[in-house]
């Protein structure tokens, strides 16, 4: 993976960089585009600034158990390619919870690369949980280990320059999800404990 601006945040940039932002604090939990028409080829195909589909939200995040806030988990992280590609973080944001250091710089990027007229290229990711804990009683979190497969993206700037050239990267993480005011918020996405048992 490569990246020449290393302010790019994305799910798997700069070697899972996002991933390992949010520790949340679990007390807490209420639980235009332009296209480059530069004739020197580029690193990465020339993107065209292709939408991809905002994933359906799925009818178990209507459920309060461990189902919803699973699938919850997994719907929040597959915007990841629609946000960064739009900048609409409406709903990226009203899912997130305010000590979600990992959900605020995803928020702030794809705000950036809107904003920068950059153009946002793949990235399209799914999650699997791979194991499901008990809901802590105190603070109503769900935790999940998972693994999070995304697919190579790329950000180009105006100009035609790749600002961000990233390979397909499998992770394992631990997130943490919450409930406000009767919806699933994301409160943790990190890296696994290593004494997690």
């Amino acid at each position: 993976m490569s990246g020449r601006n290393m302010r790019a945040i994305g799910l798997i940039v700069t070697a899972g960089l996002v991933l390992t932002a949010c520790t949340g604090s679990p007390g807490e939990s209420e639980a235009s585009p332009s296209s480059a028409d530069d004739p020197t080829p580029v690193v990465s195909a020339s993107p065209s600034p292709t939408v991809p589909p905002k994933p359906e939200r799925p009818e178990a995040m209507n459920r309060e158990d461990a189902e919803g806030a699973a699938a919850a988990a997994k719907y929040f992280i597959e915007l990841y390619p629609y946000v960064m590609a739009t900048g609409d973080v409406e709903e990226f944001k009203a899912m997130s919870h305010r000590a979600c250091g990992f959900c605020e710089e995803l928020t702030t990027q794809a705000l950036a690369i809107r904003d920068q007229g950059e153009i946002f290229v793949g990235g399209e990711t799914s999650v699997q949980i791979t194991k499901e804990y008990r809901r802590d009683e105190v603070t109503g979190i769900y935790p999940f280990d998972s693994k999070i497969t995304q697919e190579a993206q790329t950000i180009t700037a105006p100009d035609g320059s790749v600002v961000l050239d990233a390979d397909r990267e499998v992770l394992e993480r631990r997130i943490e999800m919450g409930r406000r005011a009767g919806e699933w918020v994301m409160v943790t996405v990190a890296p696994i404990p290593e004494h997690n048992g």
